[in-house]
């Protein structure tokens, strides 16, 4: 990865290790499955039933590219405007923005390109009224 290319670069965008992160998560991974550690633990307790329910909304190919640890809600985010860094495939926009109601809204954002487009292509059929992702 960063052994192939000048880690000589202007700022953070330029950076090895920034260019390292996009490449696996747009290049390297596409599906679940291909992560390559088990960083993230079993919850504690069971996914609330509100939650199963949302995430039962969200498109097959969205939830194929999560790569996150989970999704932790408080139980009363209805009307909240919520900011997820880091979004990956928008798998939780997908959730919080069902969960946030019409006076809510969600905003993802991701540098991966390949995960922004994953989740605006499967936009429409994932429920996400109240939200965006970049």
């Amino acid at each position: 990865m960063a052994q192939d290319r000048s880690c000589c670069g202007n700022g953070l965008f330029d950076s090895c290790l920034h260019l390292d992160v996009k490449d696996y998560y747009g290049k390297i991974l596409r599906k679940t499955s291909d992560l390559k550690t088990n960083a993230c633990k079993t919850p504690a307790q069971p996914t609330p039933a509100f939650i199963r329910d949302a995430l039962m909304k969200v498109h097959p190919d969205v939830c194929a590219r999560y790569y996150g640890c989970g999704l932790v809600v408080p139980l009363c985010v209805e009307g909240c405007r919520i900011l997820d860094l880091g979004s990956g495939s928008g798998r939780d926009c997908y959730v919080l923005s069902q969960l946030v109601g019409e006076d809510g809204h969600v905003t993802g954002i991701d540098m991966t390109e390949i995960q922004v487009l994953s989740s605006n292509n499967n936009n429409i059929s994932s429920t996400c009224s109240h939200g965006k992702h970049f």
